[in-house]
């Protein structure tokens, strides 16, 4: 529940309305003014019009400042935020109301039914929108005299929380009525808000009025050929004649209003004009009409209608309002070959040869989405499947439908996921941060599930965007992505938790792990690096104590920037030093990679063709006919012949070496999460040694300089070999800290004590062995006993049951001589589980804590494809499901697509995806035009009546 509102009686608008002159004429003093209460309808003046009035829900009843039974306004003030700050329109909900999020879909709701009737929210907050640019879909009208201008919340930055309110033309689930008070526009509740109930908006009739007037004063016509001048057009409506009605037109999306409204259209002498009848759209299932275009048009013709047919006025939109013309286009031959088109593809028929065609289409799109493929390439796929003689369902060939057929196979692995997971006792979770640019605010969810008694699985559950920077937006996250397969995380008993990414610093990390532990106290979270830790590394050790790292950085950017963007210089490279030339194109946009440094390829590459580039930028410096050229070129040779900098490059290669092998060990299968925790604390061991012991790659250096590097004269040789240890001391104690952090106080005395499970660790005397291993048993025991599921009822219980755990103990070290390691121990524990059955329990918690990364690496490696090229603008939702397939679905010889067909038949049979009026007609003019001329909206499918 949502602490209680508070309210208030002031107005609260960036800029106050002035509402202190009074229109009204003949009022004795100012104080009877402002409690006065008027017929707004009969204000007909030009100056009685300038005013701004409220409204009294209760008295139903215009005032100036305030209602004589019930007080001045009473406002819901929203929560400060400042503009600019990121996520401020979530932000600025005001006490009382809460936001909803479902995925990418947000909702607004009432939290404490104390909200009046009668509150004002606002006012609606944004950036203003030029009249001669098109409204996007967050825009109110703001209406001026003979003009107009609109408010646009598109930006969440500038916007605040009212942008998330949905409108809805329905009287019975409409609660707040927009209004524009002065040149701002406001909700307001017009019935009492229950707990819990969705906030839906509408348009008043006041401010309805106000849009029709400005309608009717030309403004299509200043939409469509942007004049500056706005003519007023005098109107008649002839109710007399069947074929014309008063459906009532609008610049916005929601105004498409039903005929009764028509009376309140104001009628004077001039011509008659035809409108269109909001009837016809019930009746003739196919019209589709645009207010904003003013036109109505075949939806059925204007998809499936040859271009040569597409000059036809009901394809490309007609004005003519007459139902006359309806029924003859509707009996035309033209339009019953596009109907048999339109209900062949909206509703095909589910016969053997059509699901064996289908079956072909999925087959193609599932290989272009674990290949990392365009969903355009599934028309030039299926053209040369029918060159192979094969049939192919022409209909669903387009871009749109291999989004769809991919979607369909997401959603059946996702729901044979969901059943894999219902049936696992315990799970565990790696979260995986972002670092690219588009998804820096996004975080991968994998699960570590059991699957029978076989090795644990691990698959890719969502990529989810986060609330919030803090921990609890990770945690929300999580059980977002749950909720994506129909799973909450609260149901299931989560038992391990890893984090990765060089976005999640160390302190983020161990606040995940509060608050998650706030829910679920036994967790363990264990290390788990998913790729590259020399990147993390490089983020926390960075800085003022070390800003040789920063410099050298710039040095070799500036290098490889050098060659990459100059192709004749890239060209004089890859003759001279191709290693380095192949590294500099592998690596794409230079500037846009974090760490070039960490990249130990290029580093290798570096030193493997160094004299030749020290050769190649002596000869661009000696050239005369460039002169930038060779500044740079002499620039670049400064910090290629600098002691310091060479001889750096060759210790992080040392560093980056040992973050290499420890990265690799996560890449196993059947890892016990006390080997990873070994393997950890040996790579903070050997980064320390290489403070006084120079690794492998620093040895060869001093091996090869011999008052000269390979027969160059290097420089600053004193100067830099008194700075270097200092340097070199720093960034080893650096990374062995940052290594250090990823360990859990809490979690790691279990974690440890899973060593005694790994055989290599058992003594080799059976007198060490009788009593090695109980103490640490014992403690995972302790730990299990903290789970709900796991938990003995009564002290006693307990007690025996560790005795017992004690017995099934020494009898799995009897068969010591049968087994040769971890894997072996399990396979041996699973087999025997009635001799075993309190180890096989805590067998189960072990195996599926997170200990290999290599599910989520292949995540990594399938995103970083995915968003590639034309793919850089998917959808976060067209995101998960190529990931999902590249993931978690299986070899293209073993696909089987019975089951998404089947759900494709399901969601066909039901009809396609609707394009809501609300989305369509808030789209600009010429945006609208292009969306409904397209050829591929699928819309529901009604019966002709």
């Amino acid at each position: 529940m949502a602490a209680a509102p508070t309210f208030s009686s002031e107005a609260c608008p960036e800029k106050q309305p002035d509402c202190s002159r009074s229109v009204l004429r003949n009022i004795p003093t100012e104080e009877d003014s402002k409690k006065l209460k008027v017929d707004h309808e009969l204000c007909s003046t030009e100056d009685q019009q300038g005013a701004d009035f409220w409204f009294c829900e209760e008295c139903k009843e215009f005032y100036l400042e305030e209602c004589v039974s019930h007080g001045p306004p009473v406002f819901v003030p929203d929560t400060p935020v400042e503009v600019g700050v990121s996520n401020r329109a979530a932000r600025t909900v005001p006490a009382g109301i809460q936001l909803l999020r479902d995925g990418e879909q947000v909702d607004v709701c009432c939290a404490d039914q104390d909200i009046p009737k009668g509150a004002l929210f606002g006012p609606y907050q944004g950036e203003l929108v030029p009249k001669d640019q098109a409204p996007g879909a967050f825009c109110w009208v703001i209406v001026l005299k003979n003009t107009y201008k609109c408010i646009d919340g598109s930006d969440e930055t500038k916007a605040n929380w009212m942008r998330f309110v949905r409108t809805s033309s329905d009287c019975a689930e409409r609660n707040l009525s927009a209004f524009q008070h002065g040149e701002h526009i406001y909700f307001r509740v017009c019935r009492p808000l229950v707990s819990g109930e969705r906030l839906r908006v509408w348009y008043s009739d006041d401010y309805l009025r106000k849009l029709q007037d400005i309608l009717q004063d030309g403004i299509l016509h200043h939409l469509g050929t942007g004049a500056e001048a706005l003519t007023p057009v005098p109107l008649v409506l002839d109710e007399d004649d069947p074929d014309v009605d008063s459906a009532d037109e609008s610049i916005s999306a929601d105004l498409m209003v039903a005929a009764d409204d028509a009376s309140k259209l104001p009628v004077g002498p001039g011509r008659r004009i035809r409108r269109f009848k909001q009837e016809w759209l019930k009746k003739f299932w196919f019209l589709r009409y645009s207010p904003t275009l003013n036109e109505m048009w075949c939806h059925v013709c204007r998809q499936y209608t040859v271009q040569s047919s597409r000059t036809s006025a009901f394809i490309v939109g007609s004005k003519q309002f007459k139902i006359h013309t309806i029924k003859l286009h509707s009996q035309s031959n033209l339009h019953k070959k596009c109907l048999q088109l339109y209900k062949l593809r909206m509703h095909p028929e589910k016969t053997e040869e059509m699901c064996r065609n289908m079956m072909l289409l999925f087959n193609a799109a599932y290989h272009l989405a674990v290949e990392g493929r365009p969903f355009s390439d599934l028309r030039p796929l299926a053209e040369l499947l029918k060159k192979c003689e094969l049939k192919v369902v022409d209909q669903y060939m387009n871009e749109s439908d291999c989004q769809g057929l991919v979607h369909h196979i997401a959603r059946a692995l996702k729901e044979d996921l969901a059943e894999r997971l219902r049936l696992s006792p315990f799970l565990s979770v790696i979260m995986d941060g972002q670092h690219e640019d588009h998804l820096a605010d996004t975080v991968a969810v994998y699960v570590q599930f059991l699957t029978g008694e076989g090795a644990p699985a691990t698959e890719f559950l969502s990529l989810q965007r986060l609330a919030g920077a803090g921990a609890e937006g990770y945690v929300q996250a999580v059980d977002r992505a749950f909720s994506v397969v129909g799973l909450r995380l609260q149901e299931k008993l989560l038992v391990g938790l890893g984090i990765d990414g060089a976005n999640i610093p160390s302190s983020l990390r161990a606040n995940i792990y509060i608050s998650l532990r706030k829910t679920a106290p036994w967790v363990l979270c264990v290390p788990v690096m998913v790729h590259r830790p020399q990147q993390e590394v490089l983020d926390a050790i960075s800085g003022k104590e070390l800003c040789c790292l920063e410099e050298l950085e710039s040095n070799l950017k500036q290098l490889l920037s050098f060659y990459r963007y100059s192709p004749r210089m890239l060209l004089e490279l890859r003759s001279s030093a191709p290693t380095l030339c192949e590294e500099a194109e592998f690596l794409g946009d230079i500037r846009a990679v974090r760490w070039i440094i960490g990249e130990p390829n290029v580093l290798n590459a570096l030193i493997k063709d160094y004299l030749e580039v020290v050769a190649h930028l002596k000869d661009i410096s000696s050239q005369t006919q460039s002169a930038d050229a060779a500044a740079i070129a002499l620039s670049l040779l400064q910090f290629l012949m600098d002691y310091q900098s060479i001889k750096l490059i060759y210790f992080l290669l040392d560093v980056i070496a040992v973050l290499s092998r420890l990265a690799f060990v996560f890449q196993g299968d059947c890892l016990l999460v006390s080997q990873v925790d070994a393997r950890v604390e040996e790579a903070i061991q050997e980064i320390g040694q290489l403070v006084e012991v120079p690794g492998e790659y620093l040895q060869e250096f001093e091996e090869n300089f011999r008052e000269s590097f390979n027969g160059v004269d290097l420089k600053n040789l004193r100067v830099a070999e008194s700075k270097f240890q200092s340097i070199r001391e720093k960034i080893c104690q650096k990374s062995q800290s940052v290594l250090a952090q990823r360990f859990d106080p809490q979690s790691r005395p279990v974690v440890e004590a899973c060593r005694v499970l790994d055989l290599s660790t058992w003594p080799r005397s059976r007198e060490d062995l009788q009593a090695f291993g109980e103490e640490e048993i014992l403690l995972i025991f302790d730990h299990l006993e903290t789970i709900p599921s796991v938990r003995c009822e009564t002290p006693h219980e307990r007690r025996d049951t560790r005795g017992s755990l004690v017995v099934e103990w020494r009898d799995l070290k009897a068969d010591y001589f049968s087994m040769s390691g971890f894997r072996e121990v399990l396979a041996h524990i699973c087999r025997h589980r009635q001799r075993f059955p309190l180890l096989h329990q805590l067998l189960q918690v072990v195996r599926v804590l997170p200990s290999s990364s290599a599910c989520c690496d292949k995540g990594r490696s399938s995103l970083e494809r995915i968003r590639r090229n034309s793919r850089s603008r998917l959808a976060l939702e067209q995101i998960n499901d190529l990931l999902t397939l590249a993931v978690n679905g299986p070899p293209i010889a073993n696909f089987d697509g019975k089951r998404p067909l089947d759900s494709w038949f399901e969601e066909k049979s039901g009809g396609g995806y609707s394009v809501s009026a609300d989305v369509l007609t808030r789209m600009s003019a010429s945006d609208q035009k292009s969306f409904l001329q397209g050829g591929e909206v699928r819309t529901d499918f009604y019966s002709d009546c």
